[in-house]
C-alpha cells in the first residue's frame, strides 16, 4: 500500500504554509530594510493604492460571481422545466399502458371463459354423439344433457355479445 504525502491528502495546507511562510520573511525582510518604526509606517502606507485596488478587484469578482450564479439559476430552472414536461409525459405513456393492459387482462378473461365453455360444450356434444349411436347402450339422447348444452351455448352467445 502507498504511503500518500500530508501535501497530497491535503492540497490546501501547501498553500497556507506557503502564505505563512511568505508574511513571516516579508516581517523579517521590511524590519531589517527599515529599522526605524516611522519608516516602516510609511512603507506600509505605500501600498494603499494597491489595497484599494485589490479591493475594487474583489467586489468585481463578486458581482461577477452574482452574474454567473443568476445565468446559473436560469438554466437550472430550465432543466426542470423540461424535466417536468418529461415527467408529464411519462405519466401520460404510462396511463395509456395501464389503459391497454387493463384492455388486454379484459380480453384474456373472456378468452379464457369462451375456451372453457367450449371445452364443456364439445364434452356435453361428444355424450350426447356417444347416446345418440349407441356406444353406451340403449336409450336415446338424454333430454337433460342437450338442455345443458343449449344452456352452454346460450353462455357462449351472451359472453361473445358482452364484448
Amino acid at each position: 500500500m502507498k504511503k500518500m504525502s500530508f501535501f497530497k491528502k491535503h492540497p490546501y495546507s501547501l498553500s497556507l504554509s506557503l502564505i505563512f511562510i511568505f508574511f513571516v520573511l516579508y516581517f523579517f525582510i521590511v524590519r531589517y530594510f527599515y529599522p526605524v518604526l516611522l519608516d516602516r509606517a510609511n512603507f506600509g502606507d505605500m501600498f494603499g493604492g494597491v489595497n484599494a485596488l485589490f479591493s475594487g478587484f474583489a467586489f468585481l469578482g463578486v458581482i461577477y460571481a452574482i452574474i454567473l450564479q443568476r445565468e446559473e439559476l436560469k438554466l437550472q430552472r430550465k432543466e426542470l422545466e423540461l424535466t417536468r414536461k418529461e415527467l408529464n409525459r411519462t405519466a401520460e405513456a404510462q396511463e395509456k399502458s395501464e389503459k391497454a393492459l387493463s384492455k388486454q387482462a379484459e380480453s384474456l378473461k373472456i378468452t379464457a371463459k369462451l375456451n372453457g365453455l367450449s371445452s364443456v360444450l364439445n364434452y356435453k356434444i361428444g355424450m350426447i354423439d356417444a347416446l345418440a349411436t349407441g356406444k353406451y347402450g340403449p336409450g336415446g339422447i338424454d333430454k337433460k344433457l342437450k338442455e345443458e348444452c343449449e344452456n352452454i351455448k346460450q353462455k357462449i352467445e351472451d359472453t361473445i355479445k358482452d364484448k
